[in-house]
């Protein structure tokens, strides 16, 4: 077996649409594939706060919802026309703000990532892919599965989001 990891730090789902549109390298990698995965759309809605200290303009959180969905369908779209028939694994998204700077977010956040995730399923439904819950398994365990930077898993964390991946 042999692993390509094509993921890039601070991807959005508009992004990752781009590479499968356009990035030869990219397209050949997922036409070839027999399994993905992928942990997108966080990305989208992490630009929406800036900082601890700033209110989160909600007026923008409609459009941002709107533009992940209809990017997630044309993703999923664009991966099953490359390879109309490679396993894919697609995770929801989890919420890390209970714990950290951040937290006064926490029940905001979590309404968006709610109706965020309902996207990713039907996203999934849609095109035979299997959905990764990731959000159950690191729900009530933010203090111990997120890093430092209050955003991102720690070592703990990306274990059970590889276990969780594995099991799906």
């Amino acid at each position: 077996m042999r692993m390509l990891n094509l993921g890039v730090n601070g991807l959005t789902t508009r992004g990752l649409l781009a590479l499968l549109q356009y990035n030869h390298n990219f397209r050949h990698s997922v036409s070839q594939a027999s399994l993905i995965t992928l942990t997108i759309g966080s990305n989208d809605l992490l630009h929406l706060i800036g900082n601890p200290n700033q209110t989160i303009n909600t007026s923008q959180l409609p459009l941002a919802l709107n533009n992940l969905s209809q990017a997630l369908m044309q993703v999923g779209a664009e991966i099953r026309r490359l390879n109309p028939m490679t396993t894919v694994k697609v995770a929801t998204l989890y919420n890390p703000l209970p714990v950290g700077p951040y937290a006064l977010y926490m029940a905001l956040a979590q309404g968006v990532i709610d109706n965020a995730n309902l996207r990713i399923v039907t996203l999934a439904k849609h095109y035979g892919f299997i959905v990764v819950y990731l959000d159950r398994k690191i729900r009530g365990k933010e203090w111990v599965l997120i890093g430092q930077d209050h955003v991102h898993p720690n070592v703990a964390g990306y274990q059970v989001i590889a276990k969780a991946f594995a099991r799906a």
